[in-house]
């Protein structure tokens, strides 16, 4: 009992932060286990009940629920919409077109997809049962947010990118190594931190992703860590691993906000609709993939994006020079993630993002187990999916994605070179075919 009051008064001490912001918060407690449901804390993110873990993360983990005030109206549906029989990407699995509904189901394993064209709904796919006001776990999609987040804060003056890590952190002043790191390190993903598989282990039982770790936190796990070994030619990639606790922290810090706050505001830049979440560990500290979107809600993100990348210089979500970086396709000997090596040879990531490879102007934001975010600038497309694949980055589901990707964003007529109001909510000028 003394336990679950700490966690209540951790979780409610970010409220007052954001009692100005248009948002109502709500800080929740998984209900006690009883040992009488077959889904609890030690299998809920198991292949076989990702699509029911994903989607209830409320049941399993702390934290605190984010409702916008006053919701964005929907999002208007564009005709034509996109049909899943005629429209016909290439099935990796053997080179042969088959229709966008196969490989959703078959390949992708997805729950939800919704595509916009120049602002508006071309399609919006369901499974069975699935809700898409419900806010699903995005795991390491969390991260390139938080990516995004700091580049805005440095921007705005707020923190600087060469600044050591440490320095940000000064509650990690004493440890030698994250010295040595900047900060445009861990906004990359680069700092070569390397992290054993029991430091892996660890790292999600004191996080709560599993049954096992203290009620101290996973900050306290990692103030009490003793070394930080790199890899020595700096070269690691991180895609999903403790370092991401860093990432968040840091956010943190720049902003002198507390997540809750970071979405609130998220909310209001993205014109949310739906509620959103963000698990907490044991201790009440927000989670580096603890955010959970709707599906509308994510798609809106992807929106925001090219709204940022189209407007230069208004106060948008991320500075249009972020974008224009993560958006150009990858130089020569631009290094990617092995797990992400399947989205294509000429595949680059940075700022956490990847960018698929070829000549366009486009980015994906790469979740596990097929979640994904794909925001085309030279079509103004984006295509957010909800998946629940067995493997978190199998090479098949992410060849998939890539052609599904291709095959969908040239919506329309494909404009012959970046148009200022491509992807807007502006109203576009008609285009022949």
């Amino acid at each position: 009992m003394q336990t679950r009051s700490l966690i209540l008064s951790a979780l409610f001490a970010s409220v007052p932060a954001l009692a100005t912001e248009p948002c109502s918060l709500t800080p929740v407690q998984p209900p006690a286990a009883t040992g009488q449901h077959p889904v609890g804390l030690d299998n809920w993110l198991n292949p076989g009940y990702l699509r029911f873990g994903l989607s209830q993360v409320q049941r399993f983990m702390p934290g605190v629920r984010v409702q916008p005030a006053t919701p964005a109206p929907a999002r208007a549906a564009a005709a034509p919409q996109i049909d899943l029989d005629r429209v016909t990407p290439i099935d990796p699995a053997d080179d042969t077109r088959k229709p966008l509904r196969f490989l959703l189901d078959n390949r992708i394993d997805a729950d939800g997809v919704q595509v916009l064209h120049r602002g508006r709904r071309v399609l919006d796919y369901r499974r069975s049962g699935f809700d898409p006001a419900q806010p699903r776990l995005l795991l390491e999609a969390t991260r390139p947010v938080l990516a995004m987040l700091l580049a805005r804060a440095a921007a705005e003056g707020r923190v600087a990118r060469e600044k050591s890590i440490s320095r940000v952190i000064p509650e990690l002043a004493d440890t030698r190594e994250l010295a040595k790191l900047s900060l445009q390190r861990l906004i990359d993903g680069r700092t070569g931190l390397q992290w054993p598989a029991a430091d892996s282990r660890q790292w999600q039982q004191e996080a709560g992703w599993t049954p096992g770790g203290s009620a101290a936190g996973v900050r306290a796990w990692l103030d009490a860590r003793k070394q930080w070994p790199r890899s020595r030619g700096e070269d690691g990639l991180d895609l999903a691993g403790p370092e991401g606790e860093l990432l968040l922290w840091a956010t943190e810090n720049a902003w002198k906000q507390p997540a809750p706050a970071l979405l609130c505001n998220l909310q209001k830049s993205i014109r949310a609709r739906d509620p959103a979440f963000w698990a907490s560990d044991p201790a009440g500290t927000a989670l580096a993939d603890g955010l959970a979107l709707s599906l509308g809600d994510f798609a809106s993100l992807g929106q925001a994006l090219l709204d940022a990348r189209n407007h230069p210089g208004r106060r948008a979500l991320v500075p249009a020079g972020f974008l224009d970086t993560v958006a150009a396709p990858a130089g020569p000997g631009a290094a990617a993630p092995a797990a992400l090596k399947s989205l294509g040879n000429d595949a680059g990531w940075q700022y956490r993002i990847a960018h698929p490879g070829g000549r366009g102007h486009h980015m994906a934001i790469i979740g596990a187990y097929g979640t994904s975010l794909y925001v085309d600038f030279d079509h103004g497309t984006v295509i957010a999916v909800f998946a629940s694949h067995a493997a978190r980055h199998s090479p098949l589901l992410l060849a998939s994605l890539r052609n599904v990707w291709d095959e969908v964003a040239p919506v329309g007529n494909p404009p012959a070179g970046r148009s200022r109001n491509a992807g807007t909510d502006q109203p576009a000028p008609p285009r022949g075919r």
